[in-house]
């Protein structure tokens, strides 16, 4: 029984790691609110999606933004996975202080629209779209690195 229940955890386990996107795949249109509540949109003009689903990732991203001369170039989209926390803290605390920062940011409160994204709580994403297919994957431990990736 126990050799049963390890099987099935490997496979499904191994179906999971497998269902994140990659090079190549496609990105389905990703609608969401901003933390404005406005509404806040992948679509096929989106050249560079920034994506965090952690804290570090969002203040890597922060970051680097933050160090741009000019605002976020028009065809880079910056989406968050705030999923994982508390909706108190992300209602009262988390999403006011984001409506403080010069750049929009796209918020997966659900986790359902990112889920297939790749990326860590520890590291920034940044992903190459060309039509919304997927050009490059970098997951990024620095703003620096970052900027690098996107030059």
């Amino acid at each position: 029984m126990k050799a049963l229940i390890l099987a099935v955890g490997v496979l499904f386990s191994a179906a999971s790691l497998a269902s994140s996107l990659t090079t190549g795949d496609r990105i389905e249109t990703i609608t969401l609110a901003d933390q404005h509540q406005a509404v806040w949109e992948l679509s096929t003009n989106t050249q560079v999606l920034l994506f965090s689903r952690g804290m570090k990732g969002g203040e890597i991203i922060q970051e680097a933004l933050e160090s741009l001369e000019g605002p976020m170039p028009s065809n880079w989209r910056y989406v968050a996975d705030i999923s994982g926390m508390p909706s108190l803290i992300a209602k009262f605390v988390a999403i006011p202080k984001m409506q403080d920062l010069g750049f929009t940011i796209g918020l997966d409160q659900e986790g359902e629209a990112t889920h297939l994204l790749p990326g860590d709580k520890e590291t920034a994403t940044v992903i190459t779209l060309d039509g919304l297919k997927i050009l490059k994957v970098v997951q990024v431990d620095s703003a620096k690195a970052l900027l690098e990736v996107v030059k």
